[in-house]
């Protein structure tokens, strides 16, 4: 399909290649991913260097540039991003940046400096609220402050993960329409089920004939892990085929390796360790159930957690907390435990591993469900009668008696 306009959006987040390859499948657009040349990451401490490929396919460009800071997501500004967007000339600029971040004010810069008339919309996750509300020192707060103005003055909308993040901007005072989109979503072309995957690795970790609950992300206390391993250490009691799948690193690692061991379970617990995120599906594809027990913590909470998503686009039935955005984000397509309940969150997993039923119709509602809202494809058509809505000012908003609609205005 030929591009009808031009979208320039703007990430350090797509120094990964893994985050630009929701842009590879829009579209009905010509599509410019502007990115860092050069960008470092911190992962348990482990330096993380990116250096990421021009690319020119098709409809799709990606376009590199100097970095000020390469560490610091909030604090950077792209050399040369004010030629570069006279360059493309975008019908519309997408900030993927929180309130904070010094990349918003050079964009609105280049646009008066070149008298782009591109419309320019932000991606927030922040549920904190606006910083200027939350920042105690007098100096930054008047610095957020007339920051967000800027913001409010120069965009023509918002998206954001969640309902918490639309709260957020409302109490800050942006009056303009506000969609609910994550924006990296889930890659149905790597998460996905397979067969011959799966036997791979139920081989390869020994648990051919185990049923598996997993997990993927950081070991944790803020990821509930914990109450997964004590869960998990009172149902292997019981159920003598249960096998438990740790697919990550983290601060509780050694931890649970003493805690399954006093409990003479090490053939039946694995722990990957730090996985790149092309093989995570593959140890989902081993699990028969996943699990996200995730708890609010001080200064901590669960906005949009990406596996819960992954794992349902797999075709697995899913146990989660009900801990920040989690309830909106998966509704009644999994089940739903009260977070930091352990005893909750066991009658739950019972549930599932005393009946197939209840496993096939979850996967199946689940599946459906992030197809349609958090998935690359589903997405994109979204997002496409999102920009037509923000490129004619001309919105449609959501009512109240509605279910969640990703394409209407908030």
């Amino acid at each position: 399909m030929g591009a009808t306009g031009k979208i320039a959006v703007i990430s350090h987040s797509f120094v990964n290649e893994v985050n630009q390859n929701r842009w590879k499948k829009f579209d009905g657009y010509e599509v410019h991913l502007i990115m860092p040349e050069y960008w470092e990451s911190y992962w348990f401490k482990e330096k993380i260097v990116f250096r990421p490929k021009e690319v020119h396919k098709d409809n799709f460009y990606t376009h590199l540039l100097p970095a000020t800071n390469v560490k610091n997501w909030n604090r950077y500004f792209l050399k040369g991003l004010c030629k570069k967007l006279k360059e493309i000339n975008p019908d519309v600029i997408y900030l993927l940046a929180e309130e904070r971040s010094l990349i918003h004010h050079q964009v609105y810069f280049c646009k008066f400096l070149y008298r782009l008339k591109s419309k320019i919309i932000f991606f927030s996750m922040n549920a904190k609220g606006v910083p200027y509300k939350i920042t105690k020192n007098p100096l930054k707060k008047l610095f957020h402050f007339l920051a967000f103005l800027n913001i409010k003055k120069n965009t023509t909308s918002a998206l954001v993960h969640y309902p918490g993040c639309l709260k957020s901007l409302r109490d800050g005072g942006y009056d303009k329409p506000i969609f609910i989109q994550t924006q990296v979503g889930v890659d149905e072309d790597i998460f996905k089920k397979d067969e011959k995957i799966r036997a791979e690795y139920k081989e390869k970790l020994n648990f051919k004939d185990k049923m598996v609950i997993g997990f993927c992300g950081r070991l944790s206390e803020a990821k509930g892990v914990d109450n997964i391993v004590r869960v998990f250490i009172r149902l292997a009691k019981t159920y003598p085929n249960l096998a438990l799948l740790l697919v990550g690193d983290g601060d509780l690692r050694e931890w649970i390796k003493k805690e399954v061991k006093n409990y003479n379970l090490e053939n039946r617990v694995y722990i990957s360790g730090f996985v790149n995120q092309e093989e995570v599906p593959n140890y989902m594809n081993a699990m028969d159930i996943f699990v996200l027990a995730s708890k609010t913590m001080p200064n901590w909470i669960d906005t949009f957690p990406l596996v819960t998503v992954q794992a349902q686009a797999i075709g697995l039935p899913v146990v989660a907390s009900n801990s920040g955005a989690i309830p909106w984000q998966l509704g009644d397509s999994a089940k739903i435990f009260r977070e930091n309940n352990e005893e909750d969150l066991e009658a739950k997993l019972v549930e599932y591993i005393e009946s197939e039923e209840e496993r096939k119709e979850f996967a199946k509602k689940g599946q459906k469900r992030t197809l349609r809202y958090f998935c690359h494809r589903g997405m994109n058509e979204n997002l496409k009668k999102i920009l037509k809505q923000v490129l004619k000012e001309k919105f449609v908003f959501h009512k109240e008696s509605e279910e969640y609609t990703q394409w209407k205005a908030y």
